[in-house]
């Protein structure tokens, strides 16, 4: 299993100064083998931006990998340049759509950081004058002792903090603090710690093409209507919207006043971070995708009947229904996790309450429409059973043709 992790980076006095986040294979603890350098980075972004960088790093700078020949500044629009640091890796084939990219980056106020340094290097040195930090491996470097001591003491003179990672041993920590580095990392001070498993909320591939289409015809209701109908974008984006990057006064717990507070603006930057995430529904989850749009459009369409204030919150109870099957988490805490509203917590949790009828309701025309069940729901909802036929029917043919 392929999980992100964090590493805190130390100063000379001992405490922690920055962090470094990066993919890892779970049984080797290496990075995972063949994975593409651009998908991890992205799967980086995505789990910082659900998260938020303010919580993964306790407030200190986060540093997370980026290929070089990969950089473009628009990865970086929902992520905030006092809590996130660019650590540039594989630095080949540089250019000037690279420089231009780390230029627009710097201007906003990111800190970047050249992994494996070395002024043998030569693609390297233009980059040195655009970072702020380099880091340099212990225990793989070209360098003899006293050279190395000579590249720290230029490096400190260009006035550029000096990371040195690979401290394995107490050896390594007490020769690297004696040679002068200012920063230290490696499993002899702290070992990578588990931020998130990568079996994170995917989402249709289609819901992405009809976000754009609808930011590009500036139709903010049709915005909502799309992310209404994916479960994986949904959670996200309640997620996003509720995390640090927002200094707000309140909390959002549908999608409509999320879209709003964010503006297309900022839309276009979340769905921009979905594209690149690249973690898309496979085609035997969209089963689940289309039970759960079925039971929320079912759940609207029950509320709709005597109970017309219910149903939105009808709708957000029934998509999230199936999350144990779908996320792996209970419904009731991830409606907490997403701050919904405490009447669809209560509903998930105990039956005795309006929505949690509704819930019932939904359970039970989920596993049986025959006509006997079809009646009785008839007589207790006060209407027709050709109105159930109908709303069931309708919500069929709605989550078919999402989801398809």
């Amino acid at each position: 299993m392929n999980v992100v992790c964090k590493q805190a980076i130390y100063n000379r006095e001992g405490k922690i100064a920055f962090y470094e986040v990066f993919l890892q294979d779970r049984s080797t603890g290496a990075y995972p083998k063949d994975f593409d350098p651009l998908k991890a980075t992205s799967i980086a972004i995505d789990v910082l931006t659900e998260i938020g960088p303010q919580k993964v790093g306790n407030g200190k700078l986060v540093f997370v990998n980026v290929p070089a020949i990969f950089l473009e500044a628009s990865m970086f629009d929902l992520l905030s340049p006092q809590y996130v640091g660019i650590e540039l890796v594989e630095n080949k084939r540089l250019s000037n759509t690279l420089f231009e990219a780390i230029d627009i980056l710097i201007k906003r106020g990111f800190k970047f950081c050249i992994d494996d340094f070395g002024f043998e290097k030569i693609d390297y040195l233009p980059l040195l004058n655009k970072c702020h930090f380099v880091k340099i491996d212990i225990r793989n470097n070209p360098y003899k002792e006293e050279e190395l001591r000579e590249v720290i003491s230029i490096l400190k003179n260009l006035k550029r903090g000096i990371i040195v990672k690979n401290i394995e041993t107490k050896q390594d920590y007490e020769k690297a603090y004696e040679l002068g580095f200012e920063y230290f990392q490696g499993i002899y001070l702290s070992r990578p710690a588990l931020v998130k498993d990568t079996r994170t909320i995917s989402f249709l591939k289609s819901t992405i093409l009809q976000i754009y289409n609808a930011i590009k015809s500036k139709d903010i209701k049709k915005v909502i209507e799309v992310i209404e109908k994916d479960v994986g974008v949904t959670y996200k984006l309640l997620k996003f919207v509720n995390s640090a990057y927002f200094p707000k006064a309140r909390e959002f717990s549908n999608v409509e006043d999320a879209v709003v507070y964010l503006g297309l603006e900022n839309i276009a930057k979340f769905t921009i971070v979905l594209a690149l995430s690249d973690m898309f529904v496979e085609e035997k989850e969209k089963e689940l995708w289309r039970k759960a749009l079925f039971r929320a459009s079912l759940g609207e369409k029950i509320a709709e009947i005597n109970s017309k204030d219910m149903k939105d919150k009808a709708y957000l109870m029934g998509l999230f229904s199936l999350s144990w099957e779908i996320l792996g988490q209970k419904p009731e805490d991830i409606a907490r996790a997403l701050l919904l509203d405490r009447e669809i917590v209560e509903a998930y949790e105990n039956r005795l309450s309006l929505l949690g009828f509704i819930l019932s309701l939904i359970d039970l025309l989920e596993d049986n429409r025959d006509e006997q069940t079809v009646n009785k729901v008839a007589k207790v909802l006060g209407t027709s059973p050709e109105n159930i036929k109908k709303i069931l029917e309708e919500a069929r043919l709605e989550a078919e043709k999402f989801v398809s």
